[in-house]
């Protein structure tokens, strides 16, 4: 059996102890990195818990080639079904919740596949993190909330604000001044952008005050909430 982790969204302090047992337990742990450097949030983590030696580094290139990162996780999972065969226990571990928009994700599929059985232990989401961090109600009873990958159309984002009490953008990076134009013209009540919550360098901007600069978007998270209707 292989298990997928969520590592939560940054702080080292916000692993569940269900994840620190798993990754001590494994005799590898599996941790994906984009930076040819070898800078990865998720190593920083692991290597709270768990001891250099057992940490196998996995660089994913950053493309949007599906093609390509296709052929590293059919790598992977070829790699780390044999290492399942030879009775090694694998971790595999994603920063914040395993199921939502992990690279574990894709990697299961390959997994299951190779007739390779996986598990996965929750962690805290980037979104749930940045609304407890303001004390941010996202729905409270007969409310409801949503959680997307930032749209190309701000008319999308209309409409789901029209539906749900808090909309949750997820990989707002490259459409952040979508983002904000469609702030300065909607009838808010709130819009709030966190950037690589819970770490040390994080950054929480008010929308409605203020215009964060463009590389703001990376690792980030938005939560946009309309004003409740009249009547």
């Amino acid at each position: 059996m292989i298990c997928g982790v969520g590592l939560g969204p940054g702080d080292p302090e916000l692993v569940t102890m269900k994840a620190v047992r798993a990754m001590q337990q494994a005799d590898l742990v599996v941790v994906p990195q984009s930076d040819v450097t070898g800078r990865s949030i998720a190593a920083d983590i692991v290597a709270h818990y768990v001891p250099a030696e057992k940490i196998h580094m996995y660089h994913f290139p950053m493309t949007g080639n599906r093609a390509d990162l296709d052929i590293r996780y059919s790598a992977l999972a070829g790699e780390m079904a044999r290492w399942a065969n030879e009775g090694k226990r694998i971790c595999y571990v994603t920063i914040g919740d395993t199921p939502v928009y992990s690279t574990f994700n894709y990697l299961r599929d390959k997994l299951l596949e190779q007739g390779i059985v996986t598990q996965m232990v929750p962690g805290i989401s980037a979104f749930s993190a940045a609304a407890n961090a303001r004390s941010l109600p996202l729905c409270e009873k007969d409310g409801s909330f949503c959680v997307i990958e930032m749209p190309e159309s701000v008319a999308e984002l209309s409409a789901l604000l029209e539906r749900f009490t808090s909309v949750v953008l997820m990989k707002v990076h490259k459409r952040l001044p979508a983002l904000c134009a469609f702030v300065r013209q909607a009838d808010l009540a709130q819009a709030w952008l966190f950037q690589r919550i819970s770490l040390r360098d994080e950054q929480v901007y008010d929308l409605l005050t203020q215009v964060p600069p463009e590389a703001a978007g990376y690792l980030s998270t938005a939560i946009v909430q309309g004003k409740p209707k009249e009547g």
